[in-house]
């Protein structure tokens, strides 16, 4: 159960339910999904759980989605090029 997990985060961890991201694949990852500030699915997430989330990633799951979910938060963030930079 998702939600209990995502509730026990919560209790460990004070943030609002809008500053959570989740990326998921599969039927028992929608709830989840649903009530955060950011559900996404990967490419290859079940039709259905892809038509419900907020957004799909490029790439499918196992072939470089988390790290896309990831660049596209940071990105956002304005942080990527930063913590790019640092490798450099």
């Amino acid at each position: 159960d998702k939600l209990t997990a995502l509730a026990e985060l919560r209790q460990q961890v004070p943030v609002e339910l809008e500053q959570i991201a989740f990326l998921g694949d599969d039927l028992p990852d929608l709830p989840v999904m649903r009530r955060v500030g950011l559900g996404m699915a990967v490419a290859s997430a079940d039709g259905f759980v892809r038509a419900h989330a907020h957004g799909v990633t490029a790439n499918p799951g196992g072939a470089g989605a988390a790290r896309e979910f990831c660049e596209l938060i940071m990105r956002a963030q304005g942080t990527l090029d930063a913590a790019q930079a640092a490798y450099l």
